[in-house]
């Protein structure tokens, strides 16, 4: 999971590394910061709980 307009990390390298990781599921948030927990909190509970079940 990771924020789309992250200005630390660009949302093509994210992509890379979770691909290059062979992620199951790649969660990209439109408008999240590099802090994406902050800036979308609700949706990385969603991802979280989701994840869980």
């Amino acid at each position: 999971m990771f924020g789309e307009a992250d200005k630390n990390i660009p949302a093509a390298a994210q992509h890379f590394m979770a691909e290059r990781a062979k992620a199951e599921v790649i969660v990209a948030i439109d408008g999240a910061s590099h802090a994406v927990f902050a800036s979308h909190p609700d949706e990385v509970a969603e991802v979280i709980l989701r994840a869980g079940a």
